[in-house]
């Protein structure tokens, strides 16, 4: 019964072109970053770790918002900032030896990110909004210690952020 249910959310993020929506914070108050998804059966390379669209769509998510989440309260502490990914293409390439899929990043396989952004004010007024495609420069230097399977996706956003122009 889970797998059929499972089964169908899939199909309906697939099929229905909004994709998935996990925003950071609980209860009813408005998150600080939202991510979303359009369509990300057909992103370019989206398979964290070997796993499925679900699963990667939840952990993109979850480490996205935890990079992004302290550079929006230091530099827009009272703006909201909602990304919608168009594509994703992780760094590196898989490898399939063994029983387990690892990726190997190296620069001639860089991460490709492409997105649709809007920075809002609590009234939805937009201090800054566009589309934006962030390729990986090949710097293994990073903006903070953050490892693990999305570190350099979760850099490159994280430069993007800091040096985005607002009007204000």
């Amino acid at each position: 019964m889970k797998l059929t249910l499972y089964a169908i959310c899939v199909i309906a993020i697939l099929f229905g072109g909004a994709g998935c929506t996990t925003e950071s914070g609980g209860g009813a108050a408005p998150s600080v970053v939202t991510v979303r998804f359009i369509n990300p059966g057909s992103f370019t390379d989206f398979s964290v770790q070997g796993r499925d669209v679900g699963y990667s769509t939840s952990v993109f998510t979850r480490e996205v918002t935890r990079t992004l989440v302290p550079v929006m309260a230091s530099r827009f502490p009272d703006l909201t900032l909602t990304l919608r990914f168009t594509d994703i293409d992780l760094a590196g390439r898989r490898s399939s030896g063994g029983a387990s899929s690892v990726r190997i990043v190296r620069n001639r396989t860089p991460a490709r990110l492409s997105f649709l952004y809007a920075l809002q004010d609590k009234s939805g007024h937009a201090a800054a909004s566009g589309s934006q495609r962030l390729v990986d420069n090949g710097s293994r230097t990073q903006t903070g210690n953050r490892s693990g399977p999305l570190a350099t996706e979760n850099r490159m956003l994280q430069r993007w952020l800091l040096r985005l122009s607002v009007n204000r």
